[in-house]
């Protein structure tokens, strides 16, 4: 029998016990409809049923490693009102990764929260939550955990297409290799266990903070390479650019004891149609691996692949005809 249920069956044993223990002319002045079932609810567990309620407490971070398990500690962390721009805290975690904010913050109010050290960089958005009434009464913090991780590293990427590997600086040539090439690039995390990236939202620059992979055409002749595979196709200026975004669980290395659940490794395949291509093009392809980005705002800004973008991996390939 759960809690709640354990609940309802005391208060109609309270409600008989009442009832048979009155006497006849008690039981004919008792007014039921005086009852009220929710206000001897309330009176008796609080919460309005639920068991929570609203709290004004300061909040106590305890930020860990998601996949390694361990404290993270004299790190820093930023708290901001709830448009995501304006500071209220500039917080340093303790030894057991906890640290409590200087102020309090009642329940339901909307927060971000900003981890960052060095490349490993996360935002979460948070309404503060109710507390239990037991809790609340006897807790002076409202506890709120936050699961952040270490970036790998993916400097080991590779190019193929079929069989036949391209290293960074190399050529293709459509006319010997074929005017319809598939291209597959693997993104690799070479880095130690349990490391990876995650996605979040930066509240401050309104985008995504996703690990992307782009590929950008530019040269004699760019325009003239039709590209496929892509969930994100523009052009800016001389330069032709297409994305899409990678997924960031299969780019962790998560190993717990000897299980490997996740071994850091993506690929990603796209097609490239070189027939319109003259002998004296000069295409330049450049693939980047990049997290903290967002496609939409590099389409609208020109390019840029986002203020606090880290560069994962880079690959340059000319193509020739």
């Amino acid at each position: 029998m759960t809690q709640k249920n354990t609940m309802v069956w005391l208060l109609v044993i309270v409600l008989v016990v009442m009832l048979i223990g009155s006497s006849s002319q008690s039981i004919r002045n008792f007014d039921l409809g005086h009852f009220d079932l929710r206000e001897a609810w309330d009176n008796l567990f609080g919460g309005g049923g639920t068991g929570l309620e609203d709290v004004n407490k300061v909040l106590d971070f305890a930020l860990t490693d998601e996949y390694a398990g361990s404290a993270l500690t004299s790190k820093s962390l930023i708290i901001l009102d709830s448009d995501g721009e304006t500071q209220l805290e500039s917080l340093t975690t303790g030894a057991d990764g906890t640290i409590a904010s200087a102020f309090t913050y009642p329940s339901g109010k909307v927060i971000y929260v900003k981890y960052e050290s060095s490349n490993d960089k996360q935002y979460w958005k948070i309404t503060v939550p109710q507390m239990r009434a037991s809790d609340a009464e006897s807790a002076t913090v409202n506890s709120i955990p936050l699961k952040s991780f270490a970036i790998g590293t993916y400097t080991s990427s590779t190019l193929h297409v079929g069989a036949t590997a391209i290293a960074d600086g190399g050529s293709y040539n459509f006319t010997t290799s074929g005017d319809t090439p598939t291209f597959t690039m693997r993104v690799a995390n070479s880095g130690s266990d349990n490391t990876g990236v995650k996605d979040s939202y930066d509240p401050l620059y309104k985008h995504n903070w996703w690990t992307c992979i782009y590929v950008t055409f530019s040269g004699t002749e760019y325009e003239k390479v039709l590209v496929y595979g892509f969930g994100n196709d523009f052009t800016l200026g001389t330069t032709h650019y297409v994305a899409s975004r990678l997924n960031a669980y299969e780019l962790t290395r998560e190993v717990d004891g000897t299980t490997i659940k996740s071994d850091g490794v993506d690929t990603f395949s796209f097609s490239l149609d070189g027939s319109g291509l003259s002998d004296s093009c000069s295409v330049t392809m450049q693939i980047y691996i990049k997290t903290y980005t967002d496609p939409s705002y590099c389409q609208t800004h020109g390019g840029a692949f986002g203020v606090e973008s880290v560069e994962l991996d880079e690959i340059t390939v000319t193509l020739q005809h």
